[in-house]
């Protein structure tokens, strides 16, 4: 991405939307987002320009997943906006997944957001991702930035995600102290530079995520990829197990300090010794059967 056109995307990203009057024609008759008996994703296709603004509406219930991926021509022409139940504005993620995950969650290619490489914007397109917090109709926008001229054809795709069996919160006792056990482990696992105890605590048949709540970009990994990467020390071992650069960066186990237990909220979120429950380096665990695994990391 060169750099006028980045900062383009940014400008566009970053100013205030201004959503069209109805005397103006802008806002469509919303879609009812309707998925076909045992699919999770709908796809459809549409155009806006100027003032224009296409609105999809569904139901969703909380845990579930929801994935939105927006491919436009002219290529990051058209981006989208969520709306959550009573009207709340949604923070959505930019997400990063590689050709194997984008199957598994059912996406076409590979998903990206930020991409250098301005050629493989063009069929990939943006791919965004939110954990519902509750359950509820929600609203998708797909419109043109403020200040981006002319008219965009796009394609969206809609997957909701099924809440696999997490756990509803409060927790009862047991569960607790299982997971309280499971993010003992995390730690040890961290201060020990343990590659297979720290992996032995993600799951073989899901994703976790890994968030960069900076640069507002998730990425979407499996086991797979986890695990040759940190077996060979690459990235991801860089990222959470030890300093990168000889020891220039940050990485995640700068957080464990001396291996004291770390802030739990009222759910399945631990953030480090000292901050609060809101701090932006946290981790997320999902119940599996009778196993806690980590669902998302957040550095």
């Amino acid at each position: 991405m060169t750099a006028g056109r980045a900062l383009l995307f940014l400008i566009c990203l970053t100013f205030p939307i201004t959503w069209a009057a109805a005397q103006h024609g802008g806002k469509a008759e919303g879609t009812r987002v309707r998925f076909a008996r045992g699919e999770m994703t709908a796809t459809y296709r549409g155009r806006v320009g100027g003032s224009i603004e296409v609105e999809y509406e569904l139901q969703a219930k909380t845990g579930q997943e929801l994935i939105v991926r927006v491919v436009s021509n002219p290529p990051d022409s058209a981006i989208v906006k969520i709306q959550g139940p009573n009207f709340k504005a949604m923070q959505i993620s930019c997400l990063a997944a590689s050709g194997e995950v984008s199957k598994k969650l059912g996406l076409a290619s590979e998903a990206n957001c930020f991409e250098n490489d301005p050629r493989k914007l063009r069929p990939d397109g943006n791919t965004w991702s939110a954990a519902l917090a509750e359950s509820g109709a929600y609203t998708l926008w797909v419109f043109k930035p403020n200040g981006c001229p002319g008219v965009s054809t796009y394609t969206i795709t809609i997957i909701a995600l099924p809440d696999e069996k997490q756990i509803t919160l409060p927790l009862s006792s047991a569960d607790s102290a299982s997971l309280d056990v499971a993010m003992r482990k995390f730690i040890s696992a961290l201060r020990n530079r343990n590659v297979e105890e720290f992996l032995s605590l993600f799951s073989r048949t899901r994703v976790f995520y890994a968030s960069n709540p900076l640069n507002v970009v998730r990425a979407a990994i499996s086991y797979n990829e986890l695990a040759a990467d940190l077996r060979k020390k690459g990235d991801w071992y860089f990222t959470y197990l030890e300093r990168g650069n000889g020891g220039k960066y940050d990485a995640f186990v700068d957080n464990i300090g001396d291996g004291e237990m770390w802030r739990r909220g009222g759910g399945t979120k631990f953030t480090p010794p000292g901050t609060e429950i809101s701090d932006s380096t946290y981790v997320k665990w999902r119940k599996e059967g009778d196993r806690w695994f980590i669902d998302e990391i957040s550095f």
